[in-house]
């Protein structure tokens, strides 16, 4: 596709924004709701975590399939095509009571939804005038995470009063109507011969990945490498994982290209929006849980504690375009964790408080993830030449979904851990209260304790937040200054425009 006039094309933003935000959608609704998932599979809350966690590998994988499959079968088809397997996923959803038939299709719902991230990227940007490119980024943006703020609290809606399957039944007509509009709106034109396909990397890798999502979703619960059933999983794992990465530095064709991360910007930028994102993603799972399990209330209540984080991230990432200009992006990631930092550092738990009592520190939450985006992608995409950002940006938007995953099992495992220590220091001097039943007390020493695990988690994420403003501040290298070595850096042009601006 290319660009044929200076108008905003805002039918194809209706529709292909719908279907990316019905993806983020299906991903973040069954935030808050895994106990209401475990009784209808017949399961823990644990295993009930799964259905988010598997969703997020197969996000990951799916953005790896999006540059072949749109040069092999076109803009229009993929679309389609993302849109299809995350409706059939969506049905099955909505009628299973298995456990492992809802996981795959929750992979299945995962792998459209990767599909459509660099997808609707390239259509919203080829499609639109250059002068309006910053706009477009932000609509793209908001279209993907504003589903992550008011998903968890729309799927805690449905799950209380009709059944949380009525999440993934009613998602159905919105994919169908997104398939109807969008396609609409693309238009196919002949590219090159498309390279060949790396099914040998890309087996690889879905190998890789899976088994290294089978060992965090079953560590603690085997006791990790003291098991041989995980210590063998996590060699397979690290196998597979090594071979596919000297298969992409071999292959004629590979799945995602490394040698970006040679540059400094590249990796060190990279890893602190994974540090970001995985934080985020951790807390916006474990709080709505601790709500339902710890302080007793219901799936809608228990998500709605998000609702703060899209009242904040939604404005200010609409005025992200100017102020990246106006700050610097090296200032403006620094600013970003240090909102990380005061969101963690402000917020105080405790069984006895209501949820109104975390309204500010989940609002500085929501800033934070407002300013995570812009600075930290740009920034890693400086010093990338402007024929290869779409290569670029598929490696990065690849490894920055994953790192969820991993956000979400260690704050997850450090929760369970933190609480089971503090039971253990905190048995021996609990007395039994007269009158008080066994039961009750029980209850209350494991709310108790729960509580303030999550606590000290958030002071340890506070401390890394802090670290993480520190080294994006004196490490992270200004694009201009890379001017010299990046003459056809697409971030160095964007600066000069938002300066000009």
């Amino acid at each position: 596709m290319t660009q044929r006039s200076e108008t905003m094309p805002w039918m194809l933003f209706l529709g292909v924004g719908l279907g990316l935000a019905m993806g983020s959608f299906d991903g973040a609704a069954v935030q808050g709701i895994f106990p209401y998932i475990a009784g209808g599979v017949a399961t823990s809350s644990d295993h009930a975590l799964w259905a988010l966690t598997y969703f997020i590998v197969n996000w990951s994988v799916g953005i790896t399939l999006m540059p072949w499959t749109h040069a092999r079968f076109g803009a229009r088809q993929v679309f389609l095509g993302a849109c299809s397997l995350a409706t059939l996923g969506s049905v099955i959803s909505a009628s299973t009571g298995n456990l492992w038939i809802l996981l795959l299709s929750r992979a299945m719902e995962g792998m459209a939804a990767g599909l459509l991230v660099p997808l609707s990227q390239s259509l919203f940007l080829r499609a639109s005038p250059a002068t309006q490119h910053g706009l477009v980024m932000v609509l793209w943006s908001n279209a993907m995470l504003v589903p992550f703020f008011i998903g968890p609290a729309l799927g805690g809606y449905f799950a209380v009063t009709s059944g949380y399957r009525w999440i993934f039944a009613l998602s159905v007509p919105f994919w169908l109507l997104a398939a109807w509009i969008g396609s609409g709106q693309i238009r196919e034109e002949r590219g090159p011969r498309p390279p060949g396909f790396d099914l040998p990397g890309f087996l690889l890798l879905y190998a890789g990945l899976m088994a290294l999502q089978i060992v965090l979703d079953n560590g603690e619960q085997y006791g990790w490498w003291h098991s041989r059933f995980i210590l063998r999983t996590s060699l397979m794992a690290i196998a597979f994982l090594s071979l596919f990465a000297w298969r992409e530095a071999t292959a004629r064709h590979p799945l995602l290209r490394f040698h970006y991360l040679r540059q400094r910007n590249y990796w060190l930028g990279l890893l602190l929006l994974c540090l970001g994102w995985a934080l985020f993603m951790g807390w916006a799972s474990l709080l709505p849980l601790w709500a339902e399990e710890n302080l007793g209330f219901n799936g809608w209540w228990g998500s709605s504690i998000l609702i703060p984080i899209g009242l904040a991230a939604v404005p200010l990432s609409i005025l992200m375009d100017r102020l990246h200009g106006l700050l610097g992006l090296r200032r403006l990631a620094s600013a970003c964790f240090l909102l990380f930092a005061l969101a963690y550092g402000t917020a105080y738990l405790s069984p006895m408080m209501s949820l109104g009592d975390l309204f500010w520190p989940v609002f500085l939450l929501g800033l934070g993830v407002g300013a995570l985006f812009v600075p930290l992608t740009l920034l890693i995409l400086s010093g990338v030449e402007k024929e290869e950002i779409p290569a670029a940006s598929t490696t990065s938007n690849f490894i920055r979904v994953f790192s969820a995953n991993i956000g979400v099992t260690l704050l997850e495992v450090f929760w369970t851990r933190g609480t089971a220590l503090a039971q253990s220091n905190m048995r021996a001097d609990v007395q039994p209260l007269p009158g008080l039943p066994l039961p009750v007390l029980v209850q209350h020493l494991q709310s108790l304790t729960a509580t303030l695990s999550l606590d000290n988690l958030l002071r340890l994420s506070m401390w890394i937040a802090l670290a993480a403003a520190a080294v994006a501040y004196l490490f992270l290298i200004s694009p201009r200054r890379l001017a010299a070595t990046a003459a056809n850096s697409y971030v160095e042009e964007v600066e000069r425009e938002s300066s000009s601006a």
